[in-house]
């Protein structure tokens, strides 16, 4: 009879730490910024939209701050290298700067980060520093942000549908 008491005692013991162990509160440690929530499984913080990071501290634009040298191709000539700058956008998380793009040092076009935080969108806009010129772009930053991959296309802004340039190239990180 001792030895079924003693099991038995050690039969709640191990039930109660198990119990004890389910109650966990794995957010009762994490502070999630920006609006980030604490997953209460795994105690990590899933972000809103526009933020990234263990905490949802790291705006998705953050990473795009730089200066690049670009060298790129493109259908009617090339290669060509030439610096461009990457800026977050004030008071945005997702929108960039990107000034220099087509080697037009001058010019600043605009652009959106994808939601992975890597990619990178530029919407048709006109080249400031160029009469009749428009450009549009994509491509992504290597998740360490020492490099990217570009193309883009330029077209005439008063005959949208004619293209005068496509290229396409790598940023490194100077």
């Amino acid at each position: 009879m001792k030895n079924f008491k003693t099991g038995l005692f050690g039969a709640l013991l191990i039930c109660g730490g198990m119990i004890f162990q389910g109650c966990k509160d794995e957010c009762k440690d994490v502070t999630c910024l920006n609006s980030g929530i604490c997953n209460e499984e795994t105690g990590e913080c899933v972000c809103v939209a526009g933020y990234e990071g263990s905490d949802c501290g790291v705006a998705l634009n953050a990473k795009f701050a730089g200066t690049y040298e670009v060298s790129e191709t493109c259908v009617n000539g090339g290669p060509y290298t030439y610096d461009v700058v990457f800026a977050p956008k004030s008071a945005s998380q997702v929108e960039i700067l990107i000034t220099g793009l087509y080697i037009e040092g001058l010019f600043v076009a605009n652009g959106v980060v994808s939601n992975d935080g890597l990619g990178f969108q530029v919407e048709r806009q006109p080249v400031t520093t160029l009469s009749n010129r428009a450009i549009e772009a994509s491509g992504s930053m290597n998740a360490s942000a020492s490099s990217f991959t570009l193309t883009y296309s330029v077209y005439k802004v008063d005959s949208p549908s004619v293209q005068i340039q496509s290229c396409s190239g790598t940023g490194v990180v100077k």
